[in-house]
């Protein structure tokens, strides 16, 4: 847990008969995933859903290496330009 300091959205709160809990607008629009301990504190911290295809970067510890890697070149101005490959464009994956 990055930031342990937490403050109270709701005094008391009880779950609803289908075991909803109602956390105020302050919370809407987001996703979370739940966590709970032994104590049955429970968790919840805002995540972010990613396509299903561009997934295997954050399973590859090795190609995300190096895409952080060039996007901080890049923003150092290391990169070299290769000029444009518009003419490419139009080409199927599987042209040669």
């Amino acid at each position: 847990m990055n930031n342990t300091e937490f403050r109270v959205i709701k005094e008391i709160i009880q779950p609803d008969s289908r075991g909803r809990i109602y956390l105020g607008s302050e919370v809407t629009s987001k996703l979370y995933r739940a966590s709970t301990n032994d104590l049955g504190q429970i968790l919840l911290e805002p995540v972010v859903a990613i396509p299903e295809r561009e997934a295997w970067l954050f399973k590859n510890p090795e190609a995300l290496s190096a895409v952080k890697q060039g996007l901080q070149e890049s923003a150092e101005g290391l990169g070299t330009s290769l000029g444009s490959f518009a003419e490419y464009a139009d080409l199927s994956l599987g042209d040669e």
